[in-house]
């Protein structure tokens, strides 16, 4: 393989990973909109919607689903977003997790845990693999008597795509497939699909559910949160300075990381940590003794490549010359300037 096609290649997977974990934030987001602000009766049934849950079960790790929303009737639902590969196991390991939130009587609410008295499941999963799922999770395992994944109620499994600047939501048209247990609510999702089959939501619906709540539960992608340290977070702290470029910011893993979560939530050291590697691969930051540094200036291409792609272009093929290096040589020059002669005047 040529050095062209290497580079190529390498930032394509950084970009697609970018992609997938993107598009799952704007679902979720979607998702929000739905139940918290959307125009229809839906956000009167819902006493609350949760985007980071963390929800402990004795004996067990906590379970993470993507949302949850709790009803005002009792009803409580988990929503997890899913990639299944061919291998039998990624759909064993699936099944044993969206069992388990099969199980759960309590979900957060907006104090504390609240009961509810049955879970529903919605299986969100891209257009590419949706009708799979419903053969691989309930044909082959769900129906199947003999295997343990044998939850109350069979998952809504929900396939999404992008198409035409807006996001399609479609619950597949299997009898077999699982729906939202609407009750006597007004409205429901069930009653939506019922009529319409799918939903549509264009990302301006959601931009502002998303540019408050940048992030999703599962782990944040480096090139995901490297950009938005680079556009926000970096470019805030020192925007207005008006210091020459490149500027000088330390800054700490676990610091920033609280920082994060406490703006938008969702956000681990871990996540901070490999988003900062990756800052470092493209020679725009570096580990220290106590922390790292980062030198931030403006990044441009000749062509029109947007942030992301710059970044991971600079992280696949590192400049001989990054803007660590340009900041260290300013500032040893700055130390090494003599001093003005003193003025009279």
């Amino acid at each position: 393989m040529t050095p062209a096609a290497d580079l190529s290649e390498c930032v394509e997977r950084l970009l697609r990973a970018f992609r997938t974990y993107d598009r799952a934030v704007d679902v979720v987001s979607a998702f929000e909109m739905v139940y918290t602000s959307s125009q229809s009766e839906l956000p009167a049934t819902v006493q609350h919607f949760e985007r980071f849950p963390r929800i402990s079960v004795p004996g067990h790790n906590p379970v993470r689903p993507d949302f949850t929303v709790v009803f005002k009737d009792g009803a409580g639902m988990a929503g997890e977003i899913a990639r299944i590969a061919r291998p039998d196991e990624s759909v064993e390991d699936l099944c044993s997790q969206i069992g388990r939130y099969d199980e759960l009587r309590q979900l957060p609410g907006q104090v504390g845990a609240v009961d509810v008295k049955h879970m529903d499941v919605l299986l969100l999963v891209p257009l590419d693999v949706g009708p799979a799922a419903v053969r691989r999770i309930i044909v082959e395992r769900y129906l199947n008597p003999d295997h343990a994944y044998s939850p109350g109620a069979p998952p809504c499994i929900v396939q999404f795509g992008y198409d035409e600047g807006r996001y399609i939501l479609q619950r597949l048209p299997d009898e077999r497939n699982g729906m939202p247990r609407d009750g006597d609510r007004p409205d429901g999702l069930a009653q939506w699909f019922t009529r319409n089959g799918d939903f549509r939501a264009a990302p301006s619906r959601f931009a502002d559910i998303k540019a408050a709540r940048a992030f999703m539960n599962d782990p944040v992608d480096a090139l995901y949160l490297a950009t938005h340290l680079w556009a926000k977070t970096f470019a805030t702290d020192v925007g207005a300075t008006g210091a020459a470029r490149p500027v000088r910011v330390a800054v700490r893993a676990s610091d920033l990381a609280a920082e994060l979560r406490e703006q938008h939530g969702g956000v681990r050291s871990g996540d901070v940590e490999r988003a900062l590697e990756l800052l470092t691969s493209a020679k725009l930051a570096e580990r220290t003794a106590d922390g790292w540094v980062v030198a931030w200036e403006e990044l441009r291409s000749s062509g029109e490549r947007d942030l992301p792609h710059i970044i991971a272009t600079r992280a696949c093929r590192p400049p001989m010359k990054g803007a660590l290096a340009r900041l260290e040589a300013a500032e040893r020059g700055a130390a090494a300037a003599p001093e003005p002669p003193p003025s009279l005047f």
